[in-house]
Protein backbone atom coordinates (compact mmCIF):
# COMPACT_ATOMS: atom_id res chain seq x y z
CA UNK A 1 0.00 0.00 0.00
CA UNK A 2 1.52 3.35 -1.06
CA UNK A 3 1.13 6.00 1.75
CA UNK A 4 2.56 8.75 -0.21
CA UNK A 5 0.43 11.50 -1.48
CA UNK A 6 -0.39 11.28 -4.78
CA UNK A 7 -0.01 15.27 -6.06
CA UNK A 8 3.76 17.23 -5.72
CA UNK A 9 2.39 19.81 -4.14
CA UNK A 10 1.16 17.54 -0.94
CA UNK A 11 4.03 15.50 -0.91
CA UNK A 12 6.07 18.53 -0.57
CA UNK A 13 4.20 19.98 1.87
CA UNK A 14 4.24 16.15 3.83
CA UNK A 15 7.93 15.85 3.82
CA UNK A 16 8.61 19.52 5.42
CA UNK A 17 6.05 19.12 7.66
CA UNK A 18 7.45 15.69 9.10
CA UNK A 19 11.13 16.88 8.40
CA UNK A 20 10.37 20.38 10.80
CA UNK A 21 8.36 18.12 13.13
CA UNK A 22 11.21 16.02 13.97
CA UNK A 23 13.47 18.88 13.96
CA UNK A 24 11.61 20.79 16.97
CA UNK A 25 10.58 17.56 18.64
CA UNK A 26 14.59 16.59 19.10
CA UNK A 27 15.74 19.91 19.86
CA UNK A 28 12.84 20.43 22.33
CA UNK A 29 13.18 16.86 24.23
CA UNK A 30 17.12 17.38 23.92
CA UNK A 31 16.16 20.52 26.14
CA UNK A 32 13.89 19.37 28.31
CA UNK A 33 16.16 16.34 28.84
CA UNK A 34 19.45 18.92 30.01
CA UNK A 35 16.99 20.87 32.13
CA UNK A 36 15.93 17.67 33.86
CA UNK A 37 19.48 16.51 33.84
CA UNK A 38 20.61 19.80 35.54
CA UNK A 39 17.41 20.03 38.07
CA UNK A 40 18.70 15.99 39.54
CA UNK A 41 22.26 16.85 39.51
CA UNK A 42 21.84 19.50 42.09
CA UNK A 43 19.26 17.55 44.25
CA UNK A 44 22.10 14.92 43.67
CA UNK A 45 24.54 17.49 44.78
CA UNK A 46 22.25 18.79 47.53
CA UNK A 47 21.99 15.40 49.30
CA UNK A 48 25.22 14.49 49.72
CA UNK A 49 26.09 17.87 51.04
CA UNK A 50 23.10 17.30 53.54
CA UNK A 51 24.59 13.85 54.50
CA UNK A 52 27.87 15.38 55.29
CA UNK A 53 26.59 17.62 57.27
CA UNK A 54 24.33 15.62 59.24
CA UNK A 55 26.73 12.77 59.39
CA UNK A 56 28.60 15.41 61.83
CA UNK A 57 25.64 15.34 64.31
CA UNK A 58 24.69 11.90 63.82
CA UNK A 59 24.97 11.06 68.20
CA UNK A 60 22.77 14.40 68.66
CA UNK A 61 20.64 12.85 66.17
CA UNK A 62 20.36 9.18 67.91
CA UNK A 63 20.10 10.98 71.21
CA UNK A 64 16.89 12.72 69.86
CA UNK A 65 15.54 9.66 68.52
CA UNK A 66 12.61 9.34 65.98
CA UNK A 67 10.60 12.86 65.64
CA UNK A 68 8.44 13.81 63.13
CA UNK A 69 8.55 17.15 61.05
CA UNK A 70 5.52 18.71 63.12
CA UNK A 71 7.34 19.48 66.34
CA UNK A 72 6.69 22.91 66.30
CA UNK A 73 8.63 23.51 63.26
CA UNK A 74 12.10 23.84 65.00
CA UNK A 75 15.21 21.54 64.31
CA UNK A 76 18.06 20.89 66.31
CA UNK A 77 20.59 21.36 63.35
CA UNK A 78 19.81 24.98 62.27
CA UNK A 79 17.03 24.36 59.66
CA UNK A 80 18.84 22.16 57.97
CA UNK A 81 15.43 19.82 57.29
CA UNK A 82 12.83 22.51 58.25
CA UNK A 83 10.15 23.02 55.20
CA UNK A 84 13.18 21.94 52.70
CA UNK A 85 10.22 18.42 52.07
CA UNK A 86 13.54 16.46 52.98
CA UNK A 87 14.28 13.27 55.03
CA UNK A 88 17.24 11.83 57.54
CA UNK A 89 16.70 8.23 58.84
CA UNK A 90 19.42 6.69 60.62
CA UNK A 91 19.28 2.68 59.85
CA UNK A 92 20.86 -0.22 62.13
CA UNK A 93 20.18 -3.77 61.43
CA UNK A 94 17.59 -3.06 58.95
CA UNK A 95 15.77 -0.60 61.48
CA UNK A 96 15.16 2.60 61.38
CA UNK A 97 16.60 3.72 64.41
CA UNK A 98 16.10 7.49 64.61
CA UNK A 99 14.33 10.31 61.57
CA UNK A 100 14.12 13.88 61.24
CA UNK A 101 12.19 15.99 58.58
CA UNK A 102 9.29 15.88 56.61
CA UNK A 103 7.88 12.32 58.06
CA UNK A 104 5.83 11.10 54.58
CA UNK A 105 2.34 9.74 55.93
CA UNK A 106 3.61 6.46 54.68
CA UNK A 107 6.17 3.84 55.27
CA UNK A 108 9.33 4.60 52.85
CA UNK A 109 10.84 1.12 52.02
CA UNK A 110 14.99 0.61 54.07
CA UNK A 111 17.24 0.79 51.54
CA UNK A 112 19.24 -2.32 50.76
CA UNK A 113 22.57 -0.95 49.35
CA UNK A 114 24.28 1.75 49.45
CA UNK A 115 24.09 5.23 47.10
CA UNK A 116 21.71 7.19 45.19
CA UNK A 117 18.20 5.68 44.56
CA UNK A 118 14.98 6.73 43.57
CA UNK A 119 11.98 5.89 45.65
CA UNK A 120 8.41 5.54 44.67
CA UNK A 121 5.81 4.82 47.17
CA UNK A 122 1.80 5.64 47.11
CA UNK A 123 2.47 8.04 44.46
CA UNK A 124 5.21 10.27 45.81
CA UNK A 125 8.90 9.92 44.03
CA UNK A 126 11.77 10.82 46.50
CA UNK A 127 15.98 10.77 46.06
CA UNK A 128 17.65 8.87 48.33
CA UNK A 129 21.05 8.89 49.18
CA UNK A 130 22.31 6.13 51.32
CA UNK A 131 26.38 6.30 52.81
CA UNK A 132 27.88 4.08 56.05
CA UNK A 133 27.69 5.98 59.09
CA UNK A 134 30.76 3.76 61.28
CA UNK A 135 32.18 0.41 61.72
CA UNK A 136 29.62 -0.74 63.82
CA UNK A 137 27.39 -1.05 60.42
CA UNK A 138 24.72 1.61 61.11
CA UNK A 139 23.95 3.84 57.68
CA UNK A 140 22.80 7.12 57.12
CA UNK A 141 19.53 8.04 54.43
CA UNK A 142 19.00 11.21 53.28
CA UNK A 143 16.15 12.00 51.09
CA UNK A 144 14.70 14.40 49.03
CA UNK A 145 10.99 14.91 47.69
CA UNK A 146 11.54 15.42 43.94
CA UNK A 147 7.69 15.34 42.81
CA UNK A 148 8.29 19.01 41.66
CA UNK A 149 11.09 17.73 39.47
CA UNK A 150 8.86 15.23 37.84
CA UNK A 151 6.08 17.98 37.24
CA UNK A 152 8.97 19.87 36.04
CA UNK A 153 9.76 17.13 33.39
CA UNK A 154 6.04 16.54 32.44
CA UNK A 155 5.20 20.04 32.05
CA UNK A 156 8.23 20.63 29.60
CA UNK A 157 7.73 17.63 27.68
CA UNK A 158 4.18 19.00 27.19
CA UNK A 159 5.51 21.99 26.17
CA UNK A 160 7.58 20.90 23.81
CA UNK A 161 4.63 18.66 22.31
CA UNK A 162 2.51 21.65 22.30
CA UNK A 163 5.46 23.70 20.34
CA UNK A 164 6.16 20.94 18.00
CA UNK A 165 2.14 20.46 16.57
CA UNK A 166 2.31 24.17 16.64
CA UNK A 167 5.28 24.24 14.29
CA UNK A 168 3.92 21.42 12.23
CA UNK A 169 0.28 22.74 11.66
CA UNK A 170 2.59 26.59 10.73
CA UNK A 171 4.48 24.48 8.50
CA UNK A 172 2.05 22.22 6.32
CA UNK A 173 -0.07 26.06 6.26
CA UNK A 174 2.81 28.01 5.29
CA UNK A 175 4.24 25.22 2.31
CA UNK A 176 1.05 24.66 1.33
CA UNK A 177 0.50 28.50 0.48
CA UNK A 178 4.34 28.56 -1.11
CA UNK A 179 3.61 25.85 -3.06
CA UNK A 180 0.84 26.73 -4.92
CA UNK A 181 3.16 30.02 -5.96
CA UNK A 182 6.42 27.73 -6.47
CA UNK A 183 3.89 25.18 -8.61
CA UNK A 184 2.11 27.96 -10.43
CA UNK A 185 4.55 27.44 -13.56
CA UNK A 186 4.41 23.74 -13.56
CA UNK A 187 0.12 24.09 -13.54
CA UNK A 188 0.58 26.53 -16.51
CA UNK A 189 2.50 23.79 -18.43
CA UNK A 190 -0.18 21.39 -17.52
CA UNK A 191 -3.06 23.71 -18.89
CA UNK A 192 -0.76 24.68 -21.63
CA UNK A 193 -0.62 20.46 -22.30
CA UNK A 194 -4.49 20.41 -22.35
CA UNK A 195 -4.88 22.44 -24.77
CA UNK A 196 -2.39 20.90 -27.47
CA UNK A 197 -4.46 19.40 -30.40
CA UNK A 198 -2.66 17.21 -33.49
CA UNK A 199 -2.92 20.46 -35.13
CA UNK A 200 0.53 21.40 -36.43
CA UNK A 201 -0.71 25.05 -35.98
CA UNK A 202 -2.17 24.93 -33.16
CA UNK A 203 -0.55 26.76 -30.09
CA UNK A 204 2.57 25.22 -28.06
CA UNK A 205 3.03 24.97 -24.25
CA UNK A 206 3.85 28.51 -22.62
CA UNK A 207 7.16 29.93 -22.71
CA UNK A 208 8.67 30.46 -18.94
CA UNK A 209 11.43 32.07 -17.71
CA UNK A 210 11.27 31.02 -14.20
CA UNK A 211 12.43 28.99 -12.45
CA UNK A 212 15.17 27.80 -14.49
CA UNK A 213 14.68 24.10 -14.26
CA UNK A 214 10.49 25.10 -15.34
CA UNK A 215 11.76 27.05 -18.25
CA UNK A 216 13.97 24.50 -19.28
CA UNK A 217 11.82 21.98 -19.05
CA UNK A 218 9.21 24.22 -21.17
CA UNK A 219 12.07 24.97 -23.71
CA UNK A 220 13.06 21.18 -24.07
CA UNK A 221 9.10 20.02 -24.01
CA UNK A 222 8.28 23.46 -26.76
CA UNK A 223 11.21 21.70 -28.42
CA UNK A 224 10.13 17.86 -28.49
CA UNK A 225 6.04 19.37 -29.60
CA UNK A 226 8.11 20.77 -32.71
CA UNK A 227 10.20 17.84 -33.40
CA UNK A 228 6.71 15.55 -33.24
CA UNK A 229 4.40 18.73 -34.96
CA UNK A 230 7.32 18.25 -37.84
CA UNK A 231 7.52 14.53 -38.33
CA UNK A 232 3.74 14.90 -38.27
CA UNK A 233 3.53 16.76 -40.75
CA UNK A 234 5.66 15.65 -43.12
CA UNK A 235 3.84 12.34 -42.70
CA UNK A 236 0.63 14.12 -43.73
CA UNK A 237 3.07 15.55 -46.52
CA UNK A 238 3.89 12.25 -47.82
CA UNK A 239 0.97 10.87 -47.62
CA UNK A 240 -1.23 13.51 -49.27
CA UNK A 241 1.54 13.85 -52.00
CA UNK A 242 1.68 10.12 -52.80
CA UNK A 243 -2.03 9.66 -53.32
CA UNK A 244 -1.60 12.34 -55.18
CA UNK A 245 1.21 11.21 -57.68
CA UNK A 246 0.06 7.51 -57.41
CA UNK A 247 -3.36 8.02 -58.74
CA UNK A 248 -2.47 8.44 -62.47
CA UNK A 249 0.34 5.93 -62.66
CA UNK A 250 -1.72 2.89 -60.42
CA UNK A 251 -5.15 3.73 -63.12
CA UNK A 252 -3.19 3.09 -66.06
CA UNK A 253 -1.19 0.21 -64.57
CA UNK A 254 -5.42 -0.87 -63.94
CA UNK A 255 -6.67 -0.36 -67.20
CA UNK A 256 -3.92 -1.94 -68.97
CA UNK A 257 -4.09 -4.96 -66.58
CA UNK A 258 -7.89 -5.01 -67.21
CA UNK A 259 -6.92 -4.75 -71.27
CA UNK A 260 -4.82 -7.57 -71.09
CA UNK A 261 -7.46 -9.59 -69.34
CA UNK A 262 -10.46 -8.91 -71.62
CA UNK A 263 -8.79 -9.45 -74.99
CA UNK A 264 -6.37 -12.52 -74.01
CA UNK A 265 -5.86 -12.82 -78.07
CA UNK A 266 -4.10 -9.41 -78.61
CA UNK A 267 -1.15 -10.02 -81.10
CA UNK A 268 2.32 -10.46 -79.67
CA UNK A 269 3.14 -6.86 -80.36
CA UNK A 270 0.04 -5.14 -78.91
CA UNK A 271 0.66 -7.32 -75.56
CA UNK A 272 4.50 -6.41 -75.82
CA UNK A 273 3.64 -2.71 -75.72
CA UNK A 274 1.11 -3.04 -72.97
CA UNK A 275 3.82 -4.82 -71.08
CA UNK A 276 6.33 -2.15 -71.54
CA UNK A 277 4.01 0.85 -70.49
CA UNK A 278 3.27 -1.04 -67.21
CA UNK A 279 6.80 -2.00 -66.96
CA UNK A 280 7.68 1.81 -67.00
CA UNK A 281 4.32 3.06 -65.02
CA UNK A 282 6.30 0.28 -62.31
CA UNK A 283 9.55 2.43 -62.92
CA UNK A 284 7.35 5.75 -62.26
CA UNK A 285 5.81 4.67 -59.25
CA UNK A 286 9.08 2.95 -58.08
CA UNK A 287 11.06 6.40 -58.39
CA UNK A 288 8.43 8.57 -56.89
CA UNK A 289 7.92 6.71 -53.95
CA UNK A 290 11.75 6.53 -53.58
CA UNK A 291 11.84 10.38 -53.88
CA UNK A 292 9.02 10.73 -51.65
CA UNK A 293 10.73 8.98 -48.47
CA UNK A 294 13.81 11.01 -48.82
CA UNK A 295 11.51 14.01 -48.51
CA UNK A 296 9.95 12.41 -45.67
CA UNK A 297 13.08 11.76 -44.17
CA UNK A 298 14.36 15.06 -44.31
CA UNK A 299 11.07 16.94 -43.63
CA UNK A 300 10.69 14.86 -40.27
CA UNK A 301 14.59 15.77 -39.70
CA UNK A 302 15.40 12.12 -39.28
CA UNK A 303 18.88 12.17 -39.75
CA UNK A 304 22.30 10.97 -38.20
CA UNK A 305 24.82 13.02 -36.55
CA UNK A 306 27.11 15.11 -39.07
CA UNK A 307 30.68 13.65 -39.84
CA UNK A 308 33.27 14.90 -42.19
CA UNK A 309 32.48 14.14 -45.97
CA UNK A 310 35.19 14.15 -48.86
CA UNK A 311 33.08 16.13 -51.42
CA UNK A 312 35.62 15.68 -54.13
CA UNK A 313 35.85 12.05 -53.70
CA UNK A 314 31.80 11.94 -53.41
CA UNK A 315 31.29 14.24 -56.49
CA UNK A 316 33.90 11.76 -58.71
CA UNK A 317 31.71 8.75 -57.76
CA UNK A 318 28.54 10.26 -58.45
CA UNK A 319 29.37 11.18 -62.08
CA UNK A 320 30.67 7.76 -63.00
CA UNK A 321 27.41 6.20 -62.00
CA UNK A 322 25.36 8.70 -64.15
CA UNK A 323 27.61 8.26 -67.20
CA UNK A 324 26.18 4.46 -66.70
CA UNK A 325 22.54 5.20 -66.08
CA UNK A 326 22.71 7.91 -69.25
CA UNK A 327 25.10 6.76 -72.02
CA UNK A 328 24.29 9.12 -74.68
CA UNK A 329 24.95 12.18 -71.88
CA UNK A 330 29.07 13.20 -71.78
CA UNK A 331 29.88 13.70 -68.30
CA UNK A 332 33.21 16.45 -67.97
CA UNK A 333 34.47 16.92 -64.70
CA UNK A 334 36.87 19.33 -63.52
CA UNK A 335 39.71 17.92 -61.51
CA UNK A 336 40.13 19.76 -58.24
CA UNK A 337 41.47 19.76 -54.60
CA UNK A 338 40.25 17.70 -52.05
CA UNK A 339 37.37 19.63 -50.25
CA UNK A 340 35.70 18.32 -46.92
CA UNK A 341 32.36 19.09 -45.58
CA UNK A 342 30.32 18.41 -42.35
CA UNK A 343 27.19 16.69 -43.40
CA UNK A 344 25.70 13.13 -44.55
CA UNK A 345 27.23 11.59 -47.18
CA UNK A 346 23.93 9.91 -48.39
CA UNK A 347 21.63 13.03 -48.36
CA UNK A 348 24.88 14.89 -50.31
CA UNK A 349 25.16 11.71 -52.33
CA UNK A 350 21.38 12.19 -53.62
CA UNK A 351 21.46 16.14 -54.37
CA UNK A 352 24.20 15.57 -56.48
CA UNK A 353 22.86 12.24 -57.98
CA UNK A 354 19.41 14.23 -58.63
CA UNK A 355 21.70 17.11 -60.13
CA UNK A 356 23.42 15.20 -62.44
CA UNK A 357 20.14 13.02 -63.62
CA UNK A 358 17.99 16.44 -63.99
CA UNK A 359 21.02 17.73 -66.86
CA UNK A 360 20.88 14.54 -68.53
CA UNK A 361 16.92 14.40 -68.53
CA UNK A 362 16.20 17.69 -68.97
CA UNK A 363 19.20 18.96 -71.57
CA UNK A 364 20.08 17.62 -74.76
CA UNK A 365 19.42 13.56 -75.34
CA UNK A 366 23.45 13.21 -76.39
CA UNK A 367 24.61 16.41 -74.64
CA UNK A 368 27.32 17.48 -72.50
CA UNK A 369 27.15 18.13 -68.71
CA UNK A 370 29.89 20.42 -67.34
CA UNK A 371 30.70 19.88 -63.36
CA UNK A 372 33.21 22.11 -61.89
CA UNK A 373 33.71 22.32 -57.92
CA UNK A 374 34.89 25.42 -55.90
CA UNK A 375 35.86 26.60 -53.10
CA UNK A 376 37.10 30.36 -51.33
CA UNK A 377 37.66 30.62 -48.07
CA UNK A 378 34.47 29.21 -46.17
CA UNK A 379 32.00 27.84 -49.41
CA UNK A 380 32.11 24.97 -51.48
CA UNK A 381 30.31 25.05 -54.57
CA UNK A 382 29.30 22.21 -56.90
CA UNK A 383 27.95 24.10 -60.19
CA UNK A 384 26.21 21.52 -62.77
CA UNK A 385 25.77 22.73 -66.52
CA UNK A 386 23.93 21.38 -69.22
CA UNK A 387 23.41 23.12 -72.92
CA UNK A 388 19.58 21.92 -72.79
CA UNK A 389 16.69 24.58 -73.16
CA UNK A 390 16.98 25.58 -69.81
CA UNK A 391 14.26 27.42 -67.78
CA UNK A 392 13.19 30.66 -68.38
CA UNK A 393 14.44 33.14 -64.97
CA UNK A 394 10.58 33.73 -64.15
CA UNK A 395 9.86 29.81 -63.41
CA UNK A 396 12.97 28.88 -61.89
CA UNK A 397 12.02 29.38 -58.62
CA UNK A 398 9.13 27.62 -58.76
CA UNK A 399 11.01 24.34 -60.26
CA UNK A 400 12.29 24.29 -56.66
CA UNK A 401 8.73 23.10 -55.56
CA UNK A 402 7.38 19.87 -55.83
CA UNK A 403 5.96 17.73 -58.36
CA UNK A 404 6.59 21.21 -60.43
CA UNK A 405 8.05 20.60 -64.25
CA UNK A 406 8.85 23.00 -66.73
CA UNK A 407 6.37 24.01 -70.08
CA UNK A 408 8.89 22.59 -72.59
CA UNK A 409 10.55 19.56 -70.28
CA UNK A 410 8.88 16.48 -72.15
CA UNK A 411 11.88 14.34 -70.55
CA UNK A 412 9.57 11.39 -67.74
CA UNK A 413 10.43 12.15 -64.22
CA UNK A 414 8.41 12.84 -61.18
CA UNK A 415 8.86 16.90 -60.16
CA UNK A 416 11.01 15.48 -57.19
CA UNK A 417 14.76 15.97 -58.42
CA UNK A 418 15.19 19.90 -58.18
CA UNK A 419 13.31 19.42 -54.82
CA UNK A 420 15.05 16.82 -53.18
CA UNK A 421 18.48 19.20 -53.92
CA UNK A 422 16.62 22.12 -52.19
CA UNK A 423 15.78 20.26 -49.20
CA UNK A 424 19.19 18.93 -49.08
CA UNK A 425 20.64 22.54 -49.35
CA UNK A 426 18.34 23.45 -46.60
CA UNK A 427 19.25 20.70 -44.31
CA UNK A 428 23.22 21.36 -44.76
CA UNK A 429 22.89 24.92 -43.99
CA UNK A 430 23.62 25.62 -47.66
CA UNK A 431 21.32 26.81 -51.02
CA UNK A 432 20.84 25.98 -54.42
CA UNK A 433 20.94 28.45 -57.61
CA UNK A 434 19.76 28.01 -60.72
CA UNK A 435 20.53 30.29 -63.81
CA UNK A 436 21.72 29.88 -67.19
CA UNK A 437 24.71 27.90 -68.71
CA UNK A 438 27.56 29.59 -70.68
CA UNK A 439 25.64 27.06 -73.64
CA UNK A 440 21.76 28.97 -72.90
CA UNK A 441 21.06 26.09 -70.70
CA UNK A 442 20.54 25.59 -66.97
CA UNK A 443 23.30 25.79 -64.59
CA UNK A 444 22.59 24.51 -61.08
CA UNK A 445 24.86 25.61 -58.35
CA UNK A 446 24.98 23.94 -54.65
CA UNK A 447 26.67 25.84 -52.29
CA UNK A 448 27.52 24.59 -48.91
CA UNK A 449 30.01 25.69 -45.91
CA UNK A 450 33.50 23.92 -45.54
CA UNK A 451 34.70 21.88 -42.84
CA UNK A 452 37.21 23.91 -41.30
CA UNK A 453 34.28 27.00 -41.49
CA UNK A 454 31.56 24.92 -40.53
CA UNK A 455 30.43 24.70 -36.73
CA UNK A 456 27.86 22.27 -36.54
CA UNK A 457 24.54 22.56 -34.89
CA UNK A 458 20.82 21.42 -35.58
CA UNK A 459 18.96 21.70 -39.35
CA UNK A 460 17.24 24.96 -40.24
CA UNK A 461 19.49 27.16 -37.79
CA UNK A 462 21.94 29.55 -38.62
CA UNK A 463 21.99 31.41 -42.21
CA UNK A 464 23.41 29.84 -45.80
CA UNK A 465 26.16 30.28 -47.17
CA UNK A 466 26.06 33.17 -50.13
CA UNK A 467 26.82 31.89 -53.30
Amino acid sequence: MNLLPRSLRSQITAAVVLLVTVVVALAGLIIVARIDHRDRTDVDRQLAGRAEKVRQDADKLLKQGDHGGGDEGRDDYGGLLVGSQSLVRLISDGQITAQRGETPPFPLPVPERDGYATVAADGQTWRSLTRPLNSAGDRLEVLQDIDSIERRLADNTAIVAAVTLLAALTTAAGVWLITRLLLHPLQRLRTGAQAISADATGPGLPTLARPQEVADLSHALNAMLDQLRTSMEATRRFTADAGHELRTPLTTLGMTLETLQRNPNLSQPQRHRALEAMNAEHHRITTLLTGLQALARGDSRALPDRTPVDLTALLAEAVTHAARRHPPVTYRLTPADPVTVQGWAAGLRLAVDNLLDNAALHGRPDGTVDIRLTHDRGTVRIAVSDNGPGIPPDQRQAMKERFTRGARSRAPGSGLGLALVEQQAHLHHGTLHLGESPSGGLRAILALARASEHVPHAPGSGGPPSV
